[in-house]
C-alpha cells in the first residue's frame, strides 16, 4: 500500500483534489447542493490525477529496458485528455443516478448546450494539463535524484576498481615473480629478457594510462592482456596456453578497463597448472558477447576465493553498459561472457 501511495503521489493528489473543488461548481446553485458539487469535483480531479500518474511517464527509460519513443508519449498524453472526458461522463452519470441531477456549468439543457460542453471540456483540459505539468515536475526531480544516486554508486565502484588496479600495480608477489623471471632470463636468454622487459613495461604503462578511464576499446584491452599473457607464459612455460580469436570488427567496441586481465588473473589464481595438466585460456566471440573460457582445474583449497573479482566486473558492466556478465560452468570448463552491446 505504501508503494502505491508513493508511486502515484496519492497524498499530493488528495491535496490538489481538495484544493480545487470549486472549479466544477454550478453557476446556478439551486440545481444541486454544495456537497454534491464538492464531491463531484473531488472525484473528477482525483480520478484525473490517478489516471495521469498511471498512464504517462516523462522519465527517460533505463538502459536495458524497452524504449518508449516520443510518439508513444504524445499518444499517451492525448489519450489522457480523452480519458478525462470519459471520467467526467462516468462520474456525472453516477451522480445523476444517485441525485437525479447532471453536472452542468451553465443554465439550460446539459445534453444539448454547446457552450456548456465547451466550458466543461475547457475546465477538464486545463486541470489535465496542470496535473501533467505536476507529473512532469515529479518525474524530472526523480530522474535527477536517480542519476545522482547512480553517479554516486558509479564513483564507489570506480574507486573500488581503481583500488584493485592499484593493488595489481604494486602487488609485491607479481613484481617479485616478474623480477625473478627477468633475472633468470638475463642469465640464460638475454634477447628474451629484453622482450620481457618491454612487455612488463607495457603492462604497467596500460594500468597507469587507463586507471582513471571508465571505458576502453576491446582492441586496447586485448593488446594489454596479450602483454600480460606473455609474462605468464614466460613464467609458467608450457603449463599455460592461450588462444585469442577476435575479429577486427569487434575491436572498436567498448568495455571497462582491466576486465580481461582480472579474468585471466582469476583463472591462474584459482586453477592448478603444470606441464602435465596445462591451463587453456580462450578469448573469442560468442554471439554478442566476448567470451573468456578456461578448462576447470580448481585448486584443492580455495580459502581466499571471495568472488570479489567477478562481482567487481559484474557491477561495472551493469552500471556502465546496462547489461550484466554471464557466468557458466560445467564439469570441464568455466566461461565468463562479457556483453559487447
Amino acid at each position: 500500500m505504501y508503494k502505491l501511495v508513493t508511486r502515484y503521489r496519492l497524498k499530493e493528489g488528495l491535496f490538489v483534489s481538495l484544493f480545487f473543488p470549486a472549479a466544477f461548481a454550478l453557476s446556478d446553485s439551486s440545481r444541486t447542493t454544495t456537497l454534491l458539487h464538492f464531491a463531484s469535483s473531488f472525484l473528477i480531479i482525483f480520478a484525473q490525477w490517478c489516471m495521469n500518474f498511471a498512464l504517462v511517464s516523462f522519465r527517460t527509460p533505463r538502459a536495458g529496458t524497452p524504449t518508449r519513443g516520443i510518439p508513444v508519449l504524445y499518444g499517451r498524453i492525448f489519450l489522457s485528455y480523452v480519458l478525462s472526458v470519459l471520467i467526467y461522463l462516468c462520474i456525472g452519470l453516477v451522480l445523476h443516478v444517485v441525485s437525479g441531477s447532471l453536472l452542468s456549468p451553465s443554465r439550460g439543457n446539459w445534453g444539448h448546450s454547446f457552450s456548456s460542453w465547451f466550458f466543461i471540456c475547457l475546465q477538464l483540459f486545463l486541470f489535465n494539463t496542470l496535473i501533467l505539468l505536476i507529473k512532469h515536475a515529479y518525474d524530472s526531480n526523480a530522474e535527477k535524484r536517480d542519476i545522482a544516486l547512480e553517479n554516486e554508486r558509479l564513483k564507489r565502484e570506480n574507486l573500488h576498481a581503481t583500488h584493485e588496479a592499484l593493488k595489481q600495480q604494486i602487488n609485491p608477489h607479481f613484481l617479485f615473480n616478474s623480477l625473478t623471471t627477468l633475472k633468470s632470463l638475463t642469465k640464460h636468454d638475454p634477447p628474451q629478457a629484453v622482450d620481457f622487459i618491454s612487455e612488463l613495461a607495457s603492462v604497467y604503462r596500460y594500468m597507469l594510462q587507463h586507471q582513471d578511464k571508465n571505458m576502453v576499446t576491446v582492441g586496447e584491452e586485448l593488446d594489454f592482456v596479450r602483454s600480460y599473457l606473455y609474462l605468464l607464459r614466460i613464467r609458467f612455460g608450457d603449463a599455460i596456453f592461450t588462444d585469442i580469436q577476435v575479429p577486427e570488427g569487434v575491436l572498436s567496441h567498448s568495455m571497462p578497463p582491466n576486465t580481461l586481465q582480472l579474468l585471466v588473473e582469476n583463472v591462474v589464481k584459482h586453477n592448478r597448472l603444470s606441464q602435465k595438466k596445462p591451463l587453456y585460456i580462450s578469448i573469442y566471440i560468442a554471439g554478442d558477447f566476448l567470451a573468456v573460457k578456461n578448462n576447470l582445474q580448481p585448486k584443492p583449497a580455495e580459502s581466499d576465493s571471495s568472488g570479489l573479482g567477478l562481482h567487481n566486473i559484474s557491477s561495472r558492466y551493469v552500471l556502465l553498459k546496462g547489461r550484466d556478465i554471464v557466468v557458466q560452468v560445467d564439469d570441464r570448463d568455466f566461461w565468463v561472457l562479457l556483453p559487447l552491446g
